[in-house]
């Protein structure tokens, strides 16, 4: 993917901002999408996930204003919507600006003044719907945005909390805090061992020598407000329930493998126990993902890969006809492991390759991947990035 916009693209930029405003951009401000090499479904279960920023980003361009009105546009959708910063709602017809305008009441909602409104025009290379987090990049972006404008002092780790915020309360997802953090707090060439119940984390060196990650995107999208995600988040609730019982736990992250045979007669139900069962599994296969990178065990990780994607697949149902194909195709052309990443329900996959075979994997899962659901798919290289910023002022 792209890493730096040519001088073209920022002068064409800059005059759609001109175009949708009547005024020059002050300021560019940029966000990364980001993949999850392991630990699906989980963070809003207290577990332990494994993200990284990528080179795929979501750019800003930002004026001042002298009123208190909030005005984006959107160089994807060519659409565009504004609205008094003292008059904030969610309105279904305001469609993605909800994400704009949330960030600003969640700011205020937590007691920071935002004094002036601003122009923002928002241009995205990261697929809606894609499981590369454009809904978190976007509101990281957003948030960053602010702090910087309105020199609000809030830290990157803070910035991730509100955007997070802003996406359960004002926008209806439940998710839980990987997204945003794995994108606020990205590092090159590093990703991100992050307790979600504790919100604590560490930084793992990413380096595979003659391997590397590569993203397929299945080119099916999915919403996931609309999607079964929170249906997910519904079923988990309910199997913790019925295990607090007889385990003194907050979170289903804090059992072991070696409780499920308790856990499956506590629960009583077979759906929601897959459930259980894929969350408890996943959050040791981060465990074993982790000391396989540290020791640079490239087969375990393919395995662990591929484990992954067949609980996804199995228990937790979300991967479907698309990322199932695209995960055959994958490990038919040659990948070492490959997964689903992010919420599943269509969107993207992660294949472990080597760097030589890169062109001839892409080639071979275009074509297994067509063959299989008349669609091509994207396949291609991202490297590891820093997170958000401001790239320049005008």
């Amino acid at each position: 993917m792209r890493q730096v916009s040519s001088r073209k693209e920022m002068m064409d930029l800059t005059q759609e901002f001109y175009n949708a405003f009547k005024v020059a951009p002050e300021s560019l401000y940029r966000a990364p999408a980001r993949i999850n090499l392991i630990g699906e479904h989980i963070d809003y279960n207290g577990g332990r996930v494994l993200p990284a920023a990528i080179s795929c980003y979501i750019k800003a361009l930002v004026s001042k204003r002298d009123d208190t009105i909030i005005s984006a546009y959107s160089t994807n959708t060519k659409s565009g919507y504004s609205i008094d910063l003292n008059r904030i709602k969610y309105d279904k017809a305001n469609g993605w600006c909800n994400y704009v305008f949330g960030v600003f009441q969640t700011l205020r909602l937590a007691g920071y003044h935002i004094p002036f409104g601003l122009n923002i025009l928002i241009n995205s290379e990261i697929p809606l719907g894609s499981g590369l987090s454009s809904s978190a990049a976007l509101l990281d972006l957003v948030t960053y945005v602010a702090n910087d404008i309105y020199n609000l002092g809030i830290s990157l780790k803070n910035i991730a909390k509100l955007a997070q915020n802003c996406e359960n309360s004002f926008c209806g997802l439940r998710c839980g805090i990987m997204d945003e953090a794995s994108i606020a707090l990205g590092l090159r060439d590093k990703c991100l061992l992050l307790d979600c119940a504790k919100y604590e984390y560490e930084y793992i060196d990413l380096d595979l020598g003659d391997y590397t990650f590569v993203v397929m995107k299945t080119n099916v999208p999915r919403s996931l407000v609309s999607s079964k995600y929170n249906d997910r988040v519904d079923e988990c609730q309910k199997g913790l329930r019925a295990i607090q019982q007889d385990f003194n736990v907050d979170n289903l992250c804090e059992l072991h493998e070696e409780d499920l045979l308790r856990v499956e007669k506590l629960i009583g139900d077979e759906l929601i126990y897959r459930r259980v069962r894929h969350v408890i599994t996943e959050n040791e296969r981060v465990r074993k993902f982790v000391r396989a990178l540290r020791s640079k065990n490239i087969e375990e990780l393919g395995r662990i890969l591929n484990a992954s994607h067949k609980s996804l697949k199995e228990d937790y149902e979300v991967t479907g006809e698309y990322l199932d194909a695209i995960q055959e195709a994958a490990i038919y052309a040659g990948a070492i492991g490959a997964r689903m990443t992010g919420a599943g329900f269509g969107g993207c996959a992660i294949a472990l390759i080597k760097k030589s075979s890169f062109e001839e994997f892409k080639e071979k899962v275009i074509d297994y991947y067509f063959k299989k659901v008349q669609l091509e798919p994207d396949v291609f290289n991202v490297d590891i990035v820093d997170g958000p910023m401001k790239v320049e002022d005008y």
